[in-house]
């Protein structure tokens, strides 16, 4: 049962399908191949629609899925973990969020200074690179 069901839902559903899908990335793109690497073997059955081939490896990675889907479940709902996800919703709730011009102008002021910079880098490297050697007496 979930620790103060109905408080905090939001987050708690970012935080499970975030960390889910993370480990299901890492299940299907590492475990997966490193099993059919390790264990091998023909597929069980037949291609089937949405799963393709069934094989020992893939009925490993799935049922590994579901184990730590489980666990992550049981963690967010742990009374600390709960909590803190349901305080992040309340506050995330008073933040005043900025209008589409007032986002824009900011997005527009943080690449001008990322370009200033680049661009003084550039000298600065070119600066350095061309009088260095000199100076070095290579």
């Amino acid at each position: 049962m979930a620790y103060k069901k109905d408080q905090g839902r939001y987050a708690r559903m970012a935080a499970f399908w975030g960390l889910f899908l993370l480990v299901a990335y890492g299940c299907f793109s590492e475990l997966l191949p490193a099993l059919r690497r390790w264990i091998g073997g023909a597929p069980w059955t037949d291609p089937l629609p949405l799963l393709g081939t069934v094989d020992t490896a893939k009925v490993v990675v799935w049922i590994t899925l579901a184990v730590l889907g489980f666990l992550i479940y049981r963690f967010l709902n742990k009374p600390r973990s709960a909590d803190l996800l349901i305080d992040t919703e309340i506050e995330l709730r008073k933040v005043t969020w900025p209008s589409g011009p007032e986002t824009w102008s900011g997005t527009v002021a943080v690449m001008l200074t990322v370009f200033i910079l680049l661009l003084y880098l550039f000298v600065a490297d070119l600066v350095l690179s061309a009088f260095l050697p000199r100076l070095m007496g290579a």
